[in-house]
């Protein structure tokens, strides 16, 4: 196999295949959608200095010199570079300068990347720049250039066909061995926009369209849940897909077409579904390697799936393994379904807990580098604010096909769950059970750890505080005191363990390190049934 892929690495660089790629193309254009997403005029503003302001955590000031540079260190955001999904920006700006801007910066990035090329060809990125142009195509050839015209045209034929070529089921089975199914998903998302999209506007694309909804239906059958969460379980992932599916399916509508059916269902269930993730800030809930993802775009594009920015989602879904507990003050979210499965996090019965405008506690967070160290530590159950036995990740070594228990309920206008896992059991005969009410007025929450083992078997209970929390341990040492801007919370337990406030650590959403605390209930089950009882009581 590696042989084969080094041929087919070399055919690719030759002037022979390049040749290919520029014959018995059509420039004839027959659909022009627009961008479905608004750019930023002020962002626009900022490119004409080389400020590429991608997102609110990524911007740097590039020079025209290194503006089409691969930085290794920085692979995310030069990729993003590549995709010229920024185009949207100058187009808000506007204006014969903005477009001149535009062209200029199509025709610099031509002259080192016309041609094949290992790292700007990647299909996700390749699929991606084809749609910028494409769908920015009205804006980028407004005012007449023919020289420009058929440059753009042209170049845009070659990575169409190269894209049409690859793009096959076999290469994304490859995706999901090489990249893992959480990252593969978006990826094989954005490859079919970019096919779909070339399939309806240009001349002889109707086998390309035809393609692309069957790889689309393909994936959206076998990589759904019933509930409509994508099988990576990551709500960023899910907030992706439902805007490329709904892009897709404007595309459709645009050229007259019908929208298959299979499309417009998943879009209504993966909308509804992806409510389940908002939490009291507007935000996403970060389980398993997730971002918090800006409210805006949230907003627009469950506007944009449905016509609802809000609107109440679901509390449970079982079949993604996800419990919500809900009152008007307090939100927190738990996860019922791990698995020895690379896909999910060792997060047996994790737990965020959000009150107000405010994340309390949750996870050390996300990284999205390529550094596998740092995704085994964030993977690991000690990463999360949940139960770990002899310092071992649950479910590790266990046979996937194991569940776990859930019941949920209300009583006295609190919301209960109650969760069981034998993730342990397999290597120290232990079962772990949590059960968490949140009171009506969001200004309780009691907690019930359960380790149930005849060994006897050290355990660890650990809360992890968001950085914006302010973290100090009682004159008493017995509780714990925390502090956001307008709350005061109150920390308290009860059992046989030692209460240590130690060091965490917080990775934000653009990767930046933040230093933190967290809680550590520490203990050994000297009995068949240990219990240990805890709460957070606001005090202020």
């Amino acid at each position: 196999m590696k042989i084969k892929n080094f041929f087919k690495g070399i055919l690719l660089k030759t002037a022979i295949y390049d040749l290919y790629l520029s014959k018995n193309n059509s420039t004839k254009i027959l659909v022009t959608p627009n961008d479905p997403w608004p750019g930023d005029a002020s962002i626009g503003d900022g490119i004409f200095q080389g400020d590429f302001n991608l997102s609110s955590t990524n911007r740097e000031l590039l020079s025209q010199k290194l503006l089409w540079k691969i930085n290794n260190n920085k692979e995310f955001w030069m990729e993003e570079i590549h995709t010229f999904s920024w185009l949207r920006h100058l187009k808000a700006r506007s204006g014969p300068l903005a477009r001149k801007h535009a062209r200029k910066l199509i025709l610099d990035w031509l002259k080192k990347n016309s041609k094949w090329n290992e790292k700007t060809w990647k299909l996700d990125i390749l699929a991606r720049r084809i749609s910028a142009w494409t769908t920015n195509i009205g804006f980028l050839l407004a005012e007449k250039d023919q020289e420009f015209e058929s440059i753009l045209k042209f170049n845009l034929q070659k990575q169409i066909k190269h894209l049409n070529i690859f793009t096959t089921k076999k290469f994304f089975n490859y995706l999901d061995k090489s990249d893992g199914k959480e990252n593969s998903a978006s990826k094989k998302f954005k490859i079919l926009r970019g096919l779909l999209l070339s399939g309806v506007c240009f001349e002889g694309g109707k086998n390309m369209y035809k393609k692309s909804l069957s790889l689309l239906e393909e994936i959206i059958c076998h990589e759904f849940n019933d509930d409509g969460i994508h099988i990576s379980r990551l709500p960023s992932t899910q907030l992706s897909i439902l805007g490329d599916m709904v892009t897709m399916r404007d595309i459709i509508i645009s050229a007259n077409y019908d929208v298959p059916d299979f499309l417009s269902k998943q879009i209504k269930k993966s909308s509804h579904s992806l409510r389940f993730f908002r939490v009291l800030d507007g935000t996403l809930s970060i389980f398993n390697g997730s971002k918090r993802e800006n409210k805006s775009v949230i907003d627009r594009i469950l506007n944009v799936a449905d016509g609802k920015v809000r609107g109440k989602g679901p509390l449970t879904l079982l079949n993604s393994g996800y419990i919500k507990l809900l009152v008007p003050e307090a939100c927190i979210v738990l996860d019922s379904l791990s698995s020895n499965n690379q896909i999910y996090s060792s997060a047996a019965h994790a737990m965020e807990v959000y009150v107000g405008k405010y994340r309390l506690l949750g996870s050390c967070g996300s990284s999205f580098s390529k550094n596998s160290e740092w995704k085994k530590i964030l993977r690991s159950t000690a990463a999360h604010s949940a139960v770990t036995l002899e310092a071992e990740n649950a479910f590790e070594g266990v046979d996937e096909k194991q569940k776990t228990f859930t019941k949920r309920y209300t009583k006295n206008g609190s919301e209960i769950v109650e969760l069981m896992h034998y993730g342990y059991f397999n290597r120290f005969s232990s079962i772990c059970s949590r059960k968490i009410e949140l009171g009506n007025d969001g200004k309780n929450i009691a907690g019930l750890d359960t380790i149930e083992s005849k060994k006897l078997i050290k355990f660890s209970i650990r809360f992890h505080f968001s950085p914006n929390i302010k973290v100090s341990l009682s004159l008493d040492k017995e509780s714990v005191v925390l502090a956001t801007k307008d709350q005061g919370w109150r920390f308290l337990y009860e059992g046989r363990a030692k209460l240590s406030l130690d060091p965490s650590i917080f990775i934000e959403d653009d990767g930046r390190i933040k230093n933190t605390l967290q809680i550590v209930l520490s203990g050994s089950t000297y009995t068949p049934q240990t219990n240990i009882l805890w709460g957070l009581k606001r005090i202020s």
